[in-house]
């Protein structure tokens, strides 16, 4: 019970608050969904947008910030086989990852889902494509 409550609020937390992520990913289509027990490696098309900060506090600046420091949000859009390897960072709410493993699972059957969460990720870009993102992050319920 105490396990399905936790989720249950997991999940209230991801439907109403909009994280506050380094990339979110909404997935257009997914060819190929392989999970793992930390580990979730999507293979699809989406788009993005991805939040690209100055590694330096600026006080006086007013424009737009990301934790103080001067930021700027993209929008892009990947490649049609771009990888999306979510790890499980070990933060975030109880329940959490295991929300992620069942909104994986829900993709893998054809189902949408909301968006990928990434925190900290790691990019690939070849030539003006995103082709592969990893870190950690969560899948988010649409």
């Amino acid at each position: 019970m105490k396990n399905i409550i936790s989720f249950l609020l997991a999940l209230l937390f991801f439907a109403t608050a909009r994280a506050a992520s380094d990339a979110d990913f909404t997935i257009v289509k997914a060819s190929k969904v392989t999970i793992e027990e930390d580990t979730i490696t999507i293979v699809c098309e989406a788009y993005a947008t991805i939040t690209l900060v100055n590694d330096d506090h600026i006080p006086e600046y007013k424009g737009n910030q990301w934790h103080g420091m001067p930021a700027e949000r993209v929008k892009v859009r990947t490649g049609n086989n771009a990888i999306l390897i979510i790890k499980n960072g070990k933060k975030g709410p109880a329940g959490a990852w295991e929300g992620t493993l069942k909104l994986a699972k829900d993709l893998q059957d054809g189902k949408e889902v909301g968006r990928i969460g990434f925190y900290e990720p790691e990019m690939t870009i070849k030539g003006n494509v995103v082709t592969a993102v990893t870190g950690p992050g969560f899948l988010y319920p649409k």
